[in-house]
């Protein structure tokens, strides 16, 4: 494993621009500009640039544990993540699919790299998870996974705020950005995976594959005046002779009779034919079978017509 030479002043340069241009495309406003276009492919540009250095340098191996790893080369391990927050804040909606699913690989392999160095677990870490069940566990969960990025959160800002740090402290420092976004690649994940198949429907709406739903209108139905007896019934039909008027014991009569007519239509409506098993036994088969096989027990193969034999 090969540590960051301090001299090598541009490559931690272009990752200290890049993560700052992505802090910028996060708090963008107007992402549809060209200025914010520009800075996502210029962001992408500089974090593919310090990818390959990265991996031509070797700063990372699968032979090794956490400690092994420099001070100066921990900050490193937040490329892939960078790659694909920058890929998911990208609203080209002509290739949105690609640009999530770039996203997703991006953080697929920050996964692996925390994971390979013990930095996160694979329970912790679900890639493909789509679901989002709400019970007591999962609640606790959350509660607890907030409670945790809360506190150190808190823990790197007292730390940065310091004026003189020693190597230990940074060190702490930087891990404490990597597991910080272990929990943020999680949530990102989370949100591709709902993003995608939306995508994947709309891609077959744009090709014909899948024709929108009809728009059903609702029922209207015409408005009445409803009141308590027969008697406020001419009195306010008198008055509003363009409304029909009917009292609460016709209103209740006419809303029996809809129920009695669905109910009866439901009731004669002919029951779907389900398809013969044919494997199911009847008594009709069981019945050949049985005579079948006693016909069999006193009918010896080879006997017959014994006719016109010597």
């Amino acid at each position: 494993m090969a540590a960051v030479d301090p001299s090598e002043v541009s490559l931690n340069d272009l990752l200290k621009t890049a993560r700052e241009n992505t802090k910028l495309i996060e708090d963008h406003g107007a992402r549809t500009s060209q200025q914010y276009k520009d800075l996502v492919l210029t962001t992408l540009d500089a974090l593919d640039r310090v990818s390959v250095t990265v991996a031509s340098l070797h700063l990372f191996s699968n032979n090794e544990a956490v400690d092994d790893v420099s001070t100066s080369s921990l900050k490193f391990m937040l490329v892939n993540a960078y790659q694909g927050l920058v890929h998911q804040q990208h609203y080209d909606f002509a290739n949105r699919k690609a640009h999530i699913l770039a996203a997703k690989e991006y953080f697929k392999d920050f996964h692996h790299l925390v994971q390979l160095y013990g930095l996160a677990k694979g329970t912790e870490f679900e890639l493909n998870r789509l679901d989002n069940p709400v019970n007591e566990g999962n609640r606790e969960a959350k509660m607890q996974k907030y409670k945790d990025k809360k506190e150190l959160e808190e823990k790197l800002a007292e730390l940065e705020r310091r004026d003189h740090v020693e190597e230990e402290v940074q060190r702490d420092i930087h891990l404490s950005h990597v597991k910080l976004w272990i929990m943020r690649a999680e949530e990102e994940l989370y949100n591709i995976n709902s993003e995608l198949p939306m995508l994947e429907h709309m891609e077959k709406m744009r090709g014909g594959l899948v024709k929108p739903q009809p728009i059903i209108k609702p029922k209207i139905m015409k408005p009445f005046i409803l009141v308590k007896s027969e008697l406020q019934k001419q009195v306010y039909g008198a008055g509003y002779p363009s409304l029909p008027t009917i009292t609460l014991d016709e209103y209740y009569e006419t809303e029996l009779k809809k129920i009695v007519e669905q109910q009866n239509a439901e009731k004669n409506a002919p029951k779907p034919v389900e398809p013969e098993d044919p494997d199911a036994e009847t008594e009709e088969s069981l019945y050949k079978d049985r005579a079948w096989s006693d016909w069999k027990d006193t009918h010896k193969r080879g006997w017959g017509n014994r006719h016109n034999r010597s």
